[in-house]
């Protein structure tokens, strides 16, 4: 949650190697596994980032929402 005196950008900062990472995932359909808070971990592809949210597709299921703040661990299976 952010903060009253913490400042954040109203747009995605793309100059961010971590966002520039997330991108190519997504740009090459990259299965990844995330794990959350609670030691959840979801795999699958990631479909779009926002500032707030990644959204995990697997195949013949609906997309889930992440929350960017409870992700502990992202990575490349592919």
């Amino acid at each position: 949650m952010q903060s009253f005196f913490e400042r954040r950008s109203t747009t995605l900062d793309t100059t961010q190697p971590g966002i520039r990472h997330i991108q190519a995932l997504i740009r090459n359909r990259t299965p990844v596994s995330v794990v959350v808070h609670g030691n959840t971990e979801l795999e699958g592809t990631i479909q779009w980032q926002d500032m707030s949210y990644l959204a995990i597709g697997q195949e013949g299921r609906p997309v889930t929402l992440v929350n960017r703040g409870a992700v502990i661990t992202l990575r490349a299976l592919g």
